[in-house]
């Protein structure tokens, strides 16, 4: 008799530990997709984009009509603590974006590092703002 009882405490105990941790990390994760999206660009214009769910918008700005022409690229995603790191292969380099902070957005701590096939790596500070 006291088996039962100890397994179904166990069994209470355990479900119910479950039921939090999955609580916490499907309100994080809402948290996050619910956020509006982050455009950057880096201090002296080299390359501009927005950043969304899924996706890295890479824009580029011609002179003659001051249009705008934006390529759609699917990003792998890593969530931080506060911020996020999204990874592209974009012309045989791979961009690796960085944001510390998405509430605290600084030049700072967020980069672009672009990193060629021989290994060359170049890093850029990004000017980010929320866009809602």
């Amino acid at each position: 008799m006291k088996l039962i009882e100890r397994e179904q405490i166990h069994l209470f105990f355990g479900s119910l530990a479950l039921l939090a941790f999955l609580s916490v990390v499907n309100t994080a994760h809402a948290s996050i997709k619910s956020q509006a999206s982050v455009s950057c660009k880096t201090n002296f214009g080299e390359k501009a984009f927005t950043i969304e769910e899924g996706t890295v918008a890479f824009h580029q700005t011609e002179n003659k009509a001051q249009r705008s022409i934006s390529s759609v690229f699917e990003a792998r995603s890593q969530k931080t603590h506060k911020g996020l790191r999204r990874t592209l292969y974009l012309n045989g380099n791979k961009h690796l974006i960085h944001i510390e902070n998405v509430n605290n957005l600084n030049d700072h701590d967020d980069y672009l590092a672009v990193t060629s096939q021989k290994g060359h790596k170049m890093t850029y500070p990004l000017n980010c703002k929320l866009n809602k």
